[in-house]
């Protein structure tokens, strides 16, 4: 079962065969199966008249349930209705509902204006009363407002041209609020003067106390009007919307559909072990079933543990169809890597508790972040370090500051077994798709694994133990051209083969020596630490007091922060680049069946 996991489910490619008058049935019976991805592909839209006028009808019921303030919806399960009728159903109700949502509107406006008014009074009410000035002034007149402040010094220098006495302040940022009384001859005047200065006028009518009675009877009218409709109006309302909504899935989902003869085609994946599950709901059609190809849909299936590293691998491509699931070698390795460049009893604590926080919002993140912190703490325990003190507790296997070079080499050590994995999942993957041309000659296959193993022995020979290595460099160039001869029968070109060959070798001589980042990010977060600790020092030159203790706290969040997105990335970067390149294509489509609620 572990082994499986390593591979997508896998799929059958079906041909249903649906009686001409039974393909809105069948199609509903396809989608309460909930299994069948559709291969969008195929078909001619013939029914692309059909999904507009049921598309808009849809939409028009949402709207109206919206304006209503209706947020509940109802499941369809009564038959068929006429569209016809649903259509009729629908003008009668945009006329009511026309209206209302334009009353509405006005309401809106004018709840506005009075709200702007009701804000004037509240400020100005040191310095006048509107509502007693417009029942108290005759002969003369008066104007309120309010204008954006750029436009309020330009407004009161062309006030002086005519008879006025303006009264003005802040009212909100950006905007002051403002009254002119003037004369009623200026009347055109101060008119002209508020639209060249865009200031908007707010009628006097708004600064009286009958208008918010007003407000309240066109509210209360309105609601009247709604609770009508309502009544009249809304159970159809209802079921027409979930009818609808059942209907346009399946226009939509009847696009792909061919005609031949008196019988509807229809294409699709689904897993193979579901296909007894799917006749079941399948009851008028004729199912042809065909061996799926590598352009089938995804279906992985990938442990809960390891489903916050899926979602991580989507954002850079999906997996083909028939390609190793690298959901749990990614999963394993990232953890391994961060745990290396990051080690740390106090900073994995840390991202440990920072991730349980975030659980609850964002899951995924949470997740990756509770279980780097445990690889961190438990890297932290081999280097001997808790929070940059390197003497609470010994290191149980290397300490990056005093142990460069063998932290060095563990990484390059580290590289050449997660490139080996590499080369093994590729084998494994052509060799469940039975490519075995590619498995044996090809990158990523058998004996560039034999290239890659045996030079890294040539090499260890040679440097490590001193020895004679001609032979073996025969049969490594042995090899080497045995490989070279089947490039260069696929390209027919000498020289693009040679190519080829010397470009896999650098390659993954280049990947094996991009591991040494491991080794280096360790002894850099070990590295940040002494700078640390020498700067608390030179300011507390007099034992640890309270200053070098802030600088120490200090450093590790800059530390923890910095250095820890900079780790995320060089560990995604090794991911993708170097672990990737050999088994790992992308490409694939998410398998996403058809399916009614």
């Amino acid at each position: 079962m572990g082994f499986l996991m390593l591979f997508p489910e896998k799929m059958i490619y079906l041909k249903i065969s649906i009686p001409a008058g039974k393909v809105d049935e069948e199609i509903k019976n396809i989608g309460l199966s909930g299994l069948l991805h559709i291969d969008e592909r195929k078909g001619k839209r013939v029914f692309a008249a059909e999904e507009k006028r049921v598309e808009h009808l849809y939409r028009k019921t949402e709207s109206f349930l919206d304006i209503l303030g209706i947020t509940y919806r109802k499941k369809w399960e009564n038959g068929d209705i006429d569209i016809t009728r649903i259509e009729d159903f629908v003008y009668d109700l945009e006329e009511k509902l026309n209206k209302i949502s334009n009353l509405k509107k006005k309401l809106q406006r004018i709840r506005k204006l009075f709200e702007t008014a009701k804000s004037i009074k509240e400020r100005s009410k040191d310095i006048l009363e509107p509502d007693k000035l417009l029942k108290n002034l005759k002969c003369i007149k008066f104007i309120s407002g309010i204008i954006p402040d750029e436009n309020l010094e330009p407004f009161l220098l062309s006030l002086k041209a005519y008879i006025t006495f303006p009264v003005y302040g802040r009212l909100s940022k950006g905007s002051s609020w403002f009254f002119v009384f003037y004369l009623e001859d200026e009347s055109t005047h101060i008119k002209d003067i508020l639209g060249k200065n865009q200031a908007e006028d707010i009628p006097a009518e708004y600064f009286l106390r009958e208008k918010e009675k007003e407000i309240k009877e066109r509210e209360k009218e309105i609601n009247d009007l709604l609770n009508m409709v309502k009544d009249k109006y809304l159970k159809k309302l209802l079921d027409y919307n979930s009818f609808l909504r059942l209907k346009y899935k399946i226009t939509v989902a009847k696009q792909p559909l061919e005609i031949k003869g008196d019988y509807y085609i229809i294409y699709g994946w689904i897993p193979a072990r579901k296909l007894d599950s799917f006749r079941r709901f399948v009851k008028y059609s004729n199912i042809e079933t065909f061996p799926a190809g590598e352009d089938a849909p995804v279906l992985l299936k990938t442990p809960e543990f390891f489903k916050p590293f899926e979602r991580i691998i989507k954002g850079f491509s999906y997996p083909k169809y028939g390609e190793i699931n690298p959901t749990i070698p990614f999963g394993i390795t990232f953890l391994i890597f961060f745990g290396i460049m990051f080690g740390d009893v106090g900073h994995g604590l840390v991202l440990s508790l920072v991730g349980f926080f975030l659980k609850k919002k964002n899951r995924d993140l949470g997740l990756v972040l509770i279980l780097s912190g445990i690889s961190s703490s438990f890297f932290g325990f081999l280097y001997g370090s808790f929070f940059g003190f390197h003497d609470i507790f010994p290191h149980l296997f290397i300490s990056p500051i005093y142990d460069v070079e063998k932290l060095l080499i563990f990484s390059i050590f580290v590289g050449i077994i997660v490139i080996s994995l590499s080369f093994i999942l590729n084998i494994l993957s052509l060799l469940r798709r039975k490519k075995i041309k590619n498995l044996i000659f090809g990158e990523g296959g058998m004996l560039w694994l034999l290239i890659y193993w045996y030079s890294i022995g040539v090499f260890i020979k040679a440097v490590v133990f001193k020895l004679d290595i001609k032979w073996d460099l025969v049969f490594l160039i042995l090899i080497i051209f045995i490989v070279f001869i089947y490039i260069y029968r696929k390209s027919k070109s000498a020289t693009q083969s040679v190519i080829n060959v010397l470009r896999e070798l650098i390659e993954t001589v280049t990947n094996t020596v991009s591991f040494v980042r491991l080794g280096a990010f360790a002894l850099a977060h070990a590295a940040l630490f002494l700078a640390v600790f020498t700067i608390a020092r030179l300011l507390e030159s007099e034992g640890k007091g309270l200053l070098y203790w802030f600088t120490i706290v200090i450093g590790n969040v800059f530390i923890i922060v910095l250095e820890g997105i900079i780790v995320a990335i060089q560990t995604l970067r090794l991911e993708y680049y170097e672990f990737f390149k050999r088994f790992f294509v992308g490409g694939g489509i998410p398998y996403r069946p058809f399916r009614l609620d």
